[in-house]
């Protein structure tokens, strides 16, 4: 619309010239004064530089749109990337918030099973330190009445040999 502009524009300033230097005043033709023809020239000039300007921007307007959607693609496409990735994390925690109960369950079951095995332990430690209390217990009578035995038999070797003795 707007290259159209200005080529009526154009056509329109090219027939001004034509019909206010050349109607048929007399014999002759009649020329344009040499002002009006210089700046005829350069508006005709500015058109075409307004015109290289308009076109240099709609092609920067299309190189900028075509940035715009390739934008608007990435951007979908990291937008979809994100939910993915968040579907992935809410995924994540409900499996979690589910494997809490069952650890929770594995660990008091653990704890039971350790709390069981820590008392048949302590039992077995217990009886064996009984054990070993009356063995040494038993064993002490036993050395003592040992120790006895050996003393009364001592005592009566020295009396024997004392008795022995005495009628020499």
């Amino acid at each position: 619309a707007q290259n159209r502009f200005y080529n009526d524009l154009e056509e329109w300033l090219s027939g001004q010239t034509r019909l206010g230097g050349g109607g048929a005043v007399g014999d002759g033709e009649q020329t344009v004064p040499a002002y009006i023809q210089a700046l005829l020239e350069q508006t005709a000039d500015n058109l075409e530089n307004l015109q290289r300007t308009l076109v240099r921007g709609e092609d920067s307007r299309i190189d900028a749109n075509r940035r715009i959607v390739q934008l608007t693609d990435n951007l979908g496409s990291l937008s979809e990337s994100m939910r993915m990735q968040q579907e992935l994390l809410l995924k994540f925690a409900q499996s979690q918030l589910e494997l809490k109960p069952i650890l929770s369950a594995l660990a008091e079951g653990q704890t039971n099973q350790g709390d069981d095995q820590a008392a048949v332990a302590l039992r077995n430690i217990d009886g064996h330190l009984a054990r070993l209390l009356a063995d040494q217990t038993s064993g002490r009578e036993t050395a003592v009445q040992e120790v006895r035995s050996e003393i009364r038999l001592l005592a009566r070797t020295i009396a024997a040999l004392a008795e022995g003795e005495e009628p020499r």
